[in-house]
């Protein structure tokens, strides 16, 4: 009898499918590991490879290219959704069910988004129409003499308020903990054309010993601009400063959560959430740091800047020496307000840090009260983050009440 003949074997169809393999894993990892994780350690693609054996068509590599692209694509969002619980530049619809789909990202470059309809379609909203609606006065900012970045803050309660349980009982999207949403940023080359972005902080808990939080930039750049141009290293723009000190503070956070957890120090659920809001809050301000240096500073501000008698150097005496009827929360906000003497306003986060001080007016101050936009602390809370913020001064501060003789 003769031999029965082995299996075929070609080592060039070896080599082709390794690079197709190298291939398929650079497309999946572009953004980062995140879609490999969320994915299985075997994958099957599916791949017609249509070719003409007497002459060399074009028209059919470009078809197998897309193909393949179209079902490298289709497994990144998979692996991405499945780690992470949402896609990158995509706000979940939880009437859709889907993490990409027609509602999924803003229908232009100024809009931002507010939150989800009671069906859970995501709202998106022209920042500037929103600033009108708002009565918020940034307004002037995108269309005064000096124009400069704006931002706003929503919270979870503001971002999933309208949606109906049914909606969010059941789904497996990571879950919106707050947002930042910026606009009047400049596009390169466009002078009279600006960009919104949203800096959504989602939280994952599935299969991990602490919660992981990511960043998720929802944003429409036109054409020939793209977000990850403007927001790379070599762009000193504020928008790139301020997203770049977003995602270390978001880094940071997230290892101290994983260190903290190994000492046997797990934060509860709302604390670490509430430690996300004061991130965000902090964020806010550090955009609104970047814009007023990038503005040309007159004569005034100079001298304002450094006169020690301005209103931010007495932020912490004011604190040490108030009484608890002089802390407030502000609900709009999440800060806390120190009303102090002379008209001085003094901004913390939930945790304590100094954001920013001001002169308020008495009416101004008043006006606050009277329309609840600042609530009273309470004397405990009140005492709490007195002691808190004491704390964490340094001896050497100036308005440290002195240690006790021995």
């Amino acid at each position: 009898m003769g031999k029965q003949p082995g299996k075929l074997r070609s080592r060039a169809a070896e080599a082709i499918h390794r690079r197709i393999r190298g291939l398929v894993k650079t497309l999946l990892t572009r953004d980062g590991d995140e879609s490999l994780s969320g994915l299985p350690e075997a994958i099957e693609l599916n791949l017609r490879i249509p070719m003409h054996l007497k002459r060399d068509h074009h028209a059919d590599s470009i078809q197998f290219s897309h193909a393949l692209l179209a079902q490298v694509e289709s497994l990144r969002i998979q692996g991405e959704t499945e780690a992470l619980g949402h896609r990158f530049g995509h706000a979940p619809c939880y009437w859709c069910d889907a993490p990409v789909c027609e509602h999924s990202m803003p229908g232009d470059q100024r809009s931002v988004l507010v939150g989800w309809s009671a069906t859970g379609i995501p709202l998106w909203r022209d920042i500037a129409s929103l600033l009108i609606e708002t009565g918020d006065e940034q307004i002037d900012l995108l269309y005064g003499e000096d124009p400069g970045p704006v931002i706003c803050w929503r919270g979870e309660g503001e971002l999933l308020g309208e949606i109906l349980p049914e909606y969010l009982s059941d789904s497996l999207f990571a879950r919106p903990v707050g947002a930042l949403l910026a606009g009047g940023f400049p596009l390169p080359g466009h002078s009279h054309d600006n960009l919104s972005v949203t800096a959504l902080v989602v939280e994952s808990r599935a299969g991990r010993i602490v919660p992981r939080y990511s960043l998720n930039l929802l944003s429409t750049t036109p054409a020939p601009h793209h977000l990850a141009t403007l927001l790379g290293e070599n762009n000193r723009s504020i928008l790139s400063g301020w997203i770049g000190s977003l995602k270390s503070a978001l880094h940071r956070f997230q290892e101290e959560l994983v260190v903290e957890a190994t000492r046997g120090q797990r934060d509860s659920l709302k604390s670490c959430r509430e430690r996300v809001v004061d991130l965000l809050i902090d964020s806010r301000s550090h955009l609104e740091t970047l814009r007023r240096r990038s503005q040309r500073r007159t004569k005034h501000a100079q001298e304002r800047s450094e006169n020690p008698n301005r209103p931010t150097s007495a932020a912490i005496p004011d604190l040490l020496a108030c009484s608890e009827a002089d802390l407030f929360q502000d609900r709009k906000e999440s800060t806390i307000v120190l009303r102090g003497p002379q008209g001085r306003i003094h901004i913390f986060t939930a945790t304590g840090r100094h954001i920013t001080s001001a002169i308020y007016s008495s009416e101004s101050i008043q006006t606050r009260i009277a329309r609840s936009r600042w609530i009273l602390l309470g004397d405990v809370k009140a005492r709490a983050f007195i002691e808190r913020v004491n704390r964490s001064i340094p001896e050497s501060e100036p308005g440290r009440p002195a240690s006790d003789a021995s």
